[in-house]
C-alpha cells in the first residue's frame, strides 16, 4: 500500500470515527471505529466497527446514517469522489 493511500485511509478513519460520535443515535452508543479500507479504485470505503451492545442493531444505524457521513466526510476530507460506505463488523 503506497503512503498516500495509507495517509487518505487514516484521515477517514479519523474523520469517520469523529462523525459517528456526533450522531445522536443510541444504537450507536459505544461503538468504535477498528478500521477503514479503500477499494483500489476508491469507489467503497470499507468500515470496520466494533459495537459493544447489539452488533446488528449499530450496523443497521449506520447504513440508515450513511448520507449524514457522507456530508460530514465531504466537510472533513478533500476528495475528487466519495466513496460508499460499506460498514462490517470487527473480526480480529
Amino acid at each position: 500500500m503506497s503512503y498516500g493511500k495509507a495517509h487518505l485511509e487514516e484521515r477517514l478513519l479519523r474523520a469517520l470515527a469523529e462523525a459517528i460520535g456526533e450522531l445522536e443515535d443510541p444504537r450507536l452508543f459505544l461503538l468504535t471505529v477498528e478500521g477503514v479500507r479503500l477499494s483500489p479504485d476508491g469507489r467503497v470505503l470499507t468500515v470496520y466497527v466494533e459495537a459493544f451492545q447489539d452488533e446488528e442493531k449499530a450496523l443497521l444505524a449506520l447504513r440508515h446514517a450513511e448520507g449524514r457521513l457522507l456530508g460530514a466526510l465531504a466537510r472533513r476530507v478533500r476528495m475528487r469522489h466519495l466513496p460508499r460506505l460499506e460498514f462490517l463488523p470487527w473480526r480480529a
